[in-house]
């Protein structure tokens, strides 16, 4: 191998290298990033403060047990929509479901209440009139969720 090919493949290597860290670093904050952000990407639960996935959504990747200390989001931040800054807890209308698993909502905090439901995978719709503006909690249908 000539100097020349060998300062080449050691150049070469060396992006190599630099390229897949920085993939690695973007792909790790990205994901720390995408919960809470106001959009609600593939894989995430949305709680929406209007009526037919309307107004600022609150957007999850994992189960909350309390609503009542999370608020709707903008995206990007700096937009505006209905109910922007408002709690979440008691103040959602409609929802979507943008996983492949269904979950459960409470009308209480910490999986409590009075009514239970389920939001099947992939569903997208309105609440019900016993849920609209009283869901408090939520979580995987898989996951156990306290106090059942």
């Amino acid at each position: 191998m000539t100097h020349l090919t060998r300062r080449m493949a050691t150049v070469a290597l060396a992006v190599s290298a630099l390229g897949g860290f920085g993939l690695a670093t973007a792909g790790t904050a990205a994901a720390e990033q995408v919960s809470y952000d106001g959009y609600l990407d593939p894989n995430e639960m949305g709680f929406y403060y209007n009526s037919n996935q309307a107004g600022c959504v609150f957007d999850l990747y994992d189960k909350d047990q309390n609503f009542n200390n999370d608020n709707f989001r903008a995206f990007p931040s700096s937009a505006s929509c209905n109910g922007k800054g408002q709690v979440v807890g008691n103040n959602t209308a409609s929802y979507k479901n943008r996983t492949d698993q269904p979950w459960t909502v409470h009308t209480g905090p910490n999986s409590g209440g009075t009514y239970h439901g389920e939001i099947p995978a992939f569903y997208v719709g309105n609440a019900t009139s016993n849920f609209k503006n009283n869901i408090e909690s939520t979580c995987f249908i898989v996951e156990y969720c306290a106090p059942y």
